[in-house]
């Protein structure tokens, strides 16, 4: 079983949150708990969800204050006298989800990071008004089972098919492949640092440098088109010479790749089509404090010359495959229906639209 040990998985094909814990499911083979009591399950993965940052020093979960547990308890004080069942404070509930490590005896596994030690986390929230049930958890036991969890990484899978790409690629995975996300990259980064910066741990090479993977798929670009070749280039002919560079530079890279690793086949995802203007991001996709740089006319320009482009150059180059969105993304306008974007906010594709089958 795989679980999120926090913060639940949500039951929603549309969660990209989920989409991640959906994509570990498909690897190991095995379901997700969503909510469930996995204290007496003989082996679980723990997925700690895409915000985790390795090395964090405390959980986002949101508990309640003194006054609106005593807000709380008046409440249940009336249920009471009504014949209702108390509500519990998000503090029993996280109390609830904590007492499940402290209870297992199974093997325990800790996907993509090294285990963080709940138990230490979890002790820092505690208040001397806080519930008995939370304060009086077993916070050294938490830790001892935390530490016993075996860490498994996508690369662990050893697997000879590769996707590698920004966020946007948990979209274009695929169920053969193993998957290197890198939240926040861009093609032009990516480049500058070398593909091979994130593929050697997967490539597997032998002491005569033969690598056993065969099939790289890669998906960069969306975040250069939304952020920074209209912001950097400002005219429309500056614009397609900053794209062509960049298209150029990234089939140089994914030569040097091909011939360093002898992969049989290289895929190229092209970009998503760009949105109208009126949807709402969350602030963690603005750069420089703007949602996107450019005009919708501007950056659409940019996206379908970029598009053109890959596509170009996999026709004409042996051993490479241009991987293209369905037309039915678009609307009436030619823009990335809103329908086919994660819900409510969000500039990533919704899950029940991946190229992978959930």
């Amino acid at each position: 079983m795989i679980i999120s040990p926090i913060n639940n998985h949500a039951n929603r094909l549309y969660s990209h949150r989920t989409g991640w814990g959906r994509m570990w499911s498909e690897c190991l083979n095995t379901k997700l708990g969503y909510n469930a009591d996995w204290s007496s399950e003989e082996r679980v993965y723990l997925e700690h969800g895409m915000e985790w940052k390795e090395g964090a020093k405390s959980i986002n979960y949101f508990l309640s204050s003194e006054k609106q547990l005593k807000q709380l308890d008046e409440e249940n004080e009336k249920r009471a006298s009504e014949g209702k069942p108390p509500k519990e404070s998000a503090w029993h509930k996280l109390a609830k989800k904590a007492k499940m490590f402290e209870d297992f005896k199974g093997k325990l596994y800790s996907l993509d990071i090294d285990c963080p030690m709940y138990g230490t986390l979890l002790k820092t929230r505690v208040k001397p008004w806080v519930p008995d049930v939370f304060k009086n958890l077993n916070f050294a036991k938490i830790d001892e089972v935390c530490k016993s969890a075996q860490t498994l990484r996508q690369s662990d899978l050893e697997k000879k098919y590769l996707v590698l790409g920004d966020s946007h690629s948990l979209s274009a995975w695929n169920p053969d492949a193993s998957l290197c996300r890198l939240d926040g990259q861009t093609l032009n980064g990516a480049i500058n640092r070398g593909f091979d910066t994130w593929i050697d741990e997967f490539a597997f090479l032998n002491s005569d440098k033969n690598s056993s993977l065969k099939i790289l798929r890669v998906y960069f670009g969306n975040i250069d088109i939304r952020h920074h070749i209209c912001r950097l280039s400002t005219d429309s002919l500056s614009q397609v010479r900053a794209t062509r560079d960049l298209v150029r530079r990234y089939f140089h890279e994914l030569k040097r790749i091909k011939d360093k690793y002898g992969l049989e086949k290289i895929e190229v995802v092209g970009a998503i089509p760009i949105e109208d203007e009126s949807r709402k991001l969350p602030k963690t996709g603005y750069y420089k404090g703007k949602p996107f740089w450019g005009s919708w006319n501007e950056r659409n320009s940019v996206y379908k010359n970029f598009n053109t482009l890959v596509e170009g150059m996999c026709t004409r180059l042996a051993g490479y495959e241009y991987v293209s969105w369905p037309n039915h993304f678009l609307n009436n306008k030619n823009q990335l229906d809103f329908q086919y974007m994660e819900r409510p906010q969000s500039v990533h594709i919704s899950p029940e639209h991946y190229m992978w089958s959930i």
